[in-house]
Formats: structure tokens, C-alpha cells, sequence
């Protein structure tokens, strides 16, 4: 996938990744959510790795329970709806932490946007039990639009829903700017839905060629806000009052 190039003019609306760019996921994390899973399931974690990262699409694209049935069925396991219960528990306890401590400068920045009138966007690949937590942690009241994966059946990079997260806050996709890690090539995607990408960079070497922030509040510069000029690179002005309302 080729990125298109950033469209030029005043940024309506900011979309963010969510792991790794307001909820932290280490790969700790990750490792322990897994074993614990495979353990809630009485199986051994290398029995589930290699079909747990075959059926990711399907993981991430609909109803974690129903999801599970279906592996259930495909791998002739043996556990049970309690047993299938538990594992969905232990995800959301492993998972939780990180919306319990969102973060550095989440809270804070999203905060910042709300104040200022900038709609706030969402866009996550990611399992249906994380709308629970999203919801209920201190990030979901400040977004106005949460597009997950397992929801809408689509998955980043796909373009489509971008352009899904942009019409749900009802705004162009070139007047988006979109923030993330740069995991399963979001950033290609946004762009060519049309917005103006930028990676959160946390030292992990992504290829990313276009702009780039080392910390969430810079976002608000980007944005046209913060003090400064918008970056020269999105040739953006600061909204005006009316605009912001609009």
C-alpha cells in the first residue's frame, strides 16, 4: 500500500490509535494475557499459539465468545462455558491495567482537545471485550468516536475504516489527523483514506518517512494548537471559533 500525501489545511479532527498510543501494551502484557487465556482454556500455550495468530482477522473482526466457539470447534477442545468465561476474565484483568494507567500525556491531551472543540477520534484493531474497558476508563468519555475492528468488521490498514471513523465525526478524512505507534501499517492506511498521518515514535524503528511526535501533547501543535503555529509540513491554520463549533 502506497501513502498518499498529507492534504493540506486546518486539521477539524484528531483520530488516535489505541494501544501502545493511549494505552500502553507492553509485550510482557501481551505474553501474560496469552498464557493466561491458554490456561483458562486447559490447554498448554504453545498448543494455541500457532492458531491464535492464524485466526488473528477473525479474533479481531467480531465477537470475541463467538470467536472462541469457533476455535473451540476447529482445535476439538474440550473446555467449557465456564471455563470459556474465565479466559475471557483474565484477558480483561491482564488488558485492564493499561486503561487503568493510560498513557503518559492521554488523559492531558485529549483533555486539551475537548476544551479547545476538536472532535476526537478512535480507530483500534483489537477484541470486542475491549469496548467494556474502554468505556469504562477515563479515556472514554473524552472520545467522541471509537471505531474497534471487532465492530466493524474492518481492519486497519484497510482504508475504509478511516474513512468510517471521519464520517462517524462528521468530517472529511483530510481534515483528520491521525496519531499512532505504527503497528499493522495504520499509518499507510490513514493516509490513503486521505489524513494526514504522523507516528508516535517510541523507539521502535518503524519506516515511517512522513512526520513524527515523541510525545502525545505535541499533538495539539500539529493540530494548530499549543501555543505555536501548526507544523509547516500540514500547512494548517488554528481553528477558528467558528470552526469549531461547526
Amino acid at each position: 500500500m502506497s501513502a498518499a500525501a498529507p492534504r493540506r489545511g486546518p486539521v477539524r479532527a484528531v483520530v488516535f490509535d489505541l494501544w501502545k498510543t493511549l494505552v500502553p501494551l507492553p509485550d510482557e502484557v501481551k505474553r501474560q494475557a496469552f498464557t493466561e487465556t491458554a490456561e483458562a482454556l486447559g490447554l498448554r500455550p504453545e498448543e494455541l499459539a500457532e492458531p491464535w495468530a492464524r485466526t488473528r482477522v477473525r479474533r479481531e473482526t467480531g465477537p470475541l465468545d463467538a470467536y472462541l466457539d469457533g476455535l473451540r470447534e476447529e482445535l476439538g477442545g474440550r473446555w467449557d462455558a465456564a471455563q470459556q468465561a474465565e479466559a475471557v476474565r483474565v484477558r480483561r484483568t491482564v488488558h485492564g491495567r493499561g486503561f487503568a494507567r493510560p498513557a503518559d500525556g492521554a488523559v492531558e491531551t485529549l483533555s486539551a482537545l475537548n476544551a479547545l472543540g476538536v472532535p476526537v477520534g478512535l480507530v483500534s484493531n483489537c477484541s470486542s471485550d475491549v469496548r467494556d474497558m474502554l468505556d469504562g476508563s477515563e479515556l472514554g468519555p473524552l472520545i467522541d468516536v471509537s471505531v474497534l475492528s471487532a465492530e466493524a468488521g474492518l481492519m486497519k490498514p484497510d482504508p475504509e475504516v478511516f474513512l468510517l471513523a471521519a464520517r462517524r465525526l462528521g468530517v472529511d478524512a483530510g481534515a483528520c489527523l491521525y496519531v499512532g505507534d505504527g503497528h499493522d501499517d495504520e499509518l499507510d492506511g490513514a493516509s490513503v483514506a486521505g489524513m494526514s498521518a504522523v507516528l508516535l515514535d517510541l523507539g521502535e524503528d518503524h519506516p515511517w518517512a512522513g512526520p513524527r511526535i515523541g510525545a502525545l501533547p505535541e499533538v495539539l501543535a500539529l493540530a494548530g494548537h499549543g501555543g505555536r503555529a501548526p507544523d509547516a509540513a500540514w500547512g494548517g491554520t488554528p481553528l477558528s471559533r467558528s470552526d469549531r463549533s461547526s
